[in-house]
């Protein structure tokens, strides 16, 4: 099934089941979870099954809960959304990412749709709109914000989508403690003693991890 194929038979499934879309909220901030709940509390055709304040609690809520979207913002604490999102992708290709951010910075939208993510929204937008967006993410659409819409076209124009060099920030929580036993020295025996892993797959997530920071 092409990829047209595949958004007209999301979009005729969600009409037929009547049932709301499942949305997980990923934020460092409780304010902002709490006021991510009130927008979409008007909308019947959306539902938040579940809230996550931490890269860990989100990797749970994932398995536990089973969203068909996820809203997150790109800073969620000391860990970065555009891991989290490339998480996402890898371990949950059918779900569907949109960042609500307070972020207006073309870099950041330049990271998170090579990250994969489907939609990226300013948190200026109304509950309308978000819900809607959420909406537009399910059935298949990509959703850039109006504010950041000038910046795309630019991109189409020039026929590039520069890929940014990644940083330690752009790691996720397990890659950070990764790289900080190798800053202690340690060996990659004594890093999976330390965090109960097999010494091979300590070595697989360094290169990984080496090779995204180009080092």
């Amino acid at each position: 099934m092409d990829y047209f194929h595949k958004r007209n038979h999301r979009a005729q499934v969600q009409r037929e089941r009547r049932a709301p879309i499942r949305v997980l909220v990923i934020d460092g901030s409780a304010i902002a979870l709490q006021g991510v709940n009130v927008l979409l509390g008007a909308s019947n055709s959306i539902l938040v099954v579940a809230t996550a304040d931490s890269e860990a609690g989100a990797l749970a809520a994932l398995q536990t809960c089973r969203p068909d979207v996820v809203v997150l913002e790109v800073q969620i604490g000391p860990a970065c959304g555009i891991g989290l999102a490339n998480a996402i992708r890898e371990s949950h290709p059918d779900i569907r990412v949109l960042f609500f951010t307070a972020y207006e910075d073309p870099d950041l939208l330049r990271a998170a749709v090579l990250a994969g993510a489907h939609g990226y929204l300013l948190k200026t937008a109304s509950g309308e709109v978000l819900a809607k967006s959420i909406e537009a993410v399910y059935a298949g659409q990509a959703m850039i914000d109006e504010h950041l819409t000038q910046q795309v076209i630019q991109w189409v124009r020039d026929g590039v989508l520069p890929a940014p060099r990644a940083t330690v920030e752009d790691c996720r929580e397990e890659e950070l403690r990764l790289l900080s036993h190798v800053a202690e020295g340690k060996t990659n025996k004594e890093i999976a003693q330390a965090l109960n892993l097999n010494p091979r797959a300590v070595a697989t997530r360094l290169q990984r991890v080496y090779k995204r920071l180009r080092i």
